[in-house]
């Protein structure tokens, strides 16, 4: 008898400890559902902005084009010359190609080739004939250091295209390295000035 009463004890014991197992899974289980269902929500918020999050960068890309922006360019050379001019947009002939600046532009660093430099300001463009180098621009401050320069009102149109039929001639004869080297540099050099001469004379 006593055994059968132990058995049965502990029957009912085991039954009650599998309801508390199963209503705590329960409960658990109700929990993780909620707390996914929350986060779920956090994440979709997050990847898709609401109205005013919207405008409020909109806003911020057109104040960063705001006219009244300007660019201080500073030209140097080696020997300590240079310029230094207030505009609103910078062509800087790259290594890689023409290469646009304007007011509140990255921070940036470039390398650039023999060629013309071309600022706006007040409205009209100006050349500057820069013998390769390198910009950096930062905070609208473009600093350009150039091996040398030359305004385009020190050129005189008619000396810088022979200059640059002589640089072909000199050229189309080289043979060695070195000579091809040097007459791409003095070909580059000569077409430069005579495109900022032309672009000053209003030909170009």
């Amino acid at each position: 008898v006593c055994f059968f009463l132990q058995s049965v004890l502990g029957n009912i014991k085991n039954k009650t400890m599998a309801r508390s197992q199963a209503s705590g899974l329960i409960c658990l289980a109700a929990f993780m559902g909620l707390a996914v269902r929350q986060l779920g929500t956090a994440f979709v918020g997050a990847g898709v902005p609401d109205s005013h999050t919207r405008g409020v960068a909109l806003r911020a890309e057109e104040g960063s084009s705001s006219p009244t922006d300007r660019v201080q360019l500073k030209v140097l050379s080696p020997e300590g010359d240079g310029i230094k001019e207030t505009c609103s947009e910078v062509i800087l002939p790259s290594a890689s190609g023409q290469l646009g600046v304007l007011a509140n532009h990255a921070p940036m660093m470039s390398a650039l080739d023999v060629g013309v430099l071309r600022y706006k300001q007040g409205g009209k463009w100006k050349p500057l004939v820069v013998m390769g180098g390198f910009a950096t621009i930062d905070s609208n401050t473009l600093s350009v250091l150039v091996n040398d320069w030359e305004t385009a009102d020190d050129i005189d149109a008619n000396q810088a295209k022979g200059d640059m039929e002589s640089a072909t001639q000199a050229l189309e004869k080289a043979e060695s390295k070195k000579e091809k080297l040097d007459a791409t540099t003095r070909l580059k050099k000569a077409s430069a000035r005579l495109q900022a001469a032309m672009f000053l004379s209003g030909k170009k």
